[in-house]
């Protein structure tokens, strides 16, 4: 009677070991589909599995099934996390560029003399410090985008401090431009008064450039994935932000009168969010297209997500692109090569 006991209790616990690794293995595909559904449809109401890269969910998914091997036979739980490394190698941001090379290649000095080059850099200014403007200085941009700026009157300072009279500067409360040409401040709505930027830009041959530099509201850091007010709040701000950033375009398109364009700045959104499926055909991404390296910005010592970004019109040729670590923010700067066509 004891050995049939021991016998039915050795059966149990097999089979329930047997179940628990089942489903492990199933919540480990379920959600490696939620994740897939999240990164490519990239709804409103899934915008808080958008914050963390890929890798991160994939490696949850994966050491779930690591445990599931415990308790049943290997074979399953390697298919999903096959799986697992297909879809991030699929979905991941940082493969696309560092299948155009490992390292950047876009130095302080331009890779080309061509009269119609441009250089321009976007950096988050981290609370107006004066010094990441300095460093970005140092790469020589013929336009620089800065948010959480230092104010008009302390860039025109900086500028005749390093004595460089090619510099002129607009800005408001928050964004700023510094370009080399003549400056034309923009009027932008009041609604986006905290936001941008705009300008245009006379180059010395005559042709004119419509700037903008951005910066949409803030992100939602809540990663309590477990209450229902963290999924509201990411969907509410996800769905302001790309409101905002379709009104500030619609502007941008009054504003420029079919002249050549450059925006940027800081999105406050991961590249997986839905609001840059509103940024019209005509503009590109200048480090997807160019860029090589990891092109993460924030934070600036461990980047894991890119929130910062330059867009350039079609009549550019983008030559190259890369974010730079930098000493006094806690983003990376972003800058690029473009060719006036």
């Amino acid at each position: 009677m004891e050995n049939f006991n021991y016998s039915k209790f050795m059966n149990l616990l097999k089979s329930l070991s047997i179940s628990m690794g089942r489903t492990l293995v199933f919540l480990s595909f379920g959600l490696n589909l939620l994740i897939i559904a999240s990164f490519k449809i990239r709804p409103d109401k899934l915008s808080a599995l958008n914050i963390p890269p890929i890798w991160v969910w994939s490696t949850i998914g994966i050491i779930v099934c690591l445990l599931s091997m415990l308790f049943i036979k290997k074979t399953l739980p390697l298919i999903i996390c096959g799986s697992w490394i297909l879809t991030t190698c699929i979905l991941a941001d940082e493969f696309q560029s560092l299948r155009r090379g490992l390292s950047p290649t876009l130095g302080k000095s331009k890779n080309t003399s061509h009269p119609n080059s441009i250089r321009v850099a976007t950096i988050n200014c981290n609370g107006r410090n004066l010094n990441i403007v300095r460093e970005s200085l140092e790469f020589n941009p013929d336009i620089i985008l800065t948010q959480e700026s230092p104010s008009p009157k302390e860039l025109i300072s900086l500028m005749s401090e390093i004595g460089n009279k090619d510099y002129q500067v607009i800005g408001g409360w928050d964004c700023a431009i510094i370009a080399k040409g003549t400056l034309k401040k923009k009027i932008y709505p009041s609604i986006l008064f905290n936001h941008v930027a705009g300008a245009t830009l006379t180059l010395t041959n005559g042709t004119e450039i419509e700037l903008l530099s951005l910066h949409l509201e803030r992100a939602i850091t809540r990663l309590d994935l477990w209450s229902i007010e963290c999924w509201k709040k990411h969907k509410q701000r996800n769905a302001e932000r790309r409101e905002q950033l379709i009104y500030l375009l619609a502007e941008l398109k009054k504003q420029s009168s079919n002249k050549p364009i450059i925006f940027g700045g800081d999105f406050n959104a991961s590249y997986q969010s839905n609001i840059y499926a509103v940024i019209p055909e005509k503009f590109t991404n200048a480090f997807d297209e160019a860029g090589k390296g990891i092109g993460n910005t924030f934070t600036n010592y461990f980047p894991i997500i890119r929130i910062d970004h330059i867009y350039p019109s079609n009549q550019f040729s983008i030559i190259d692109s890369r974010s730079v670590k930098t000493k006094n923010s806690d983003h990376r700067m972003v800058i690029c090569d473009l060719l006036l066509n």
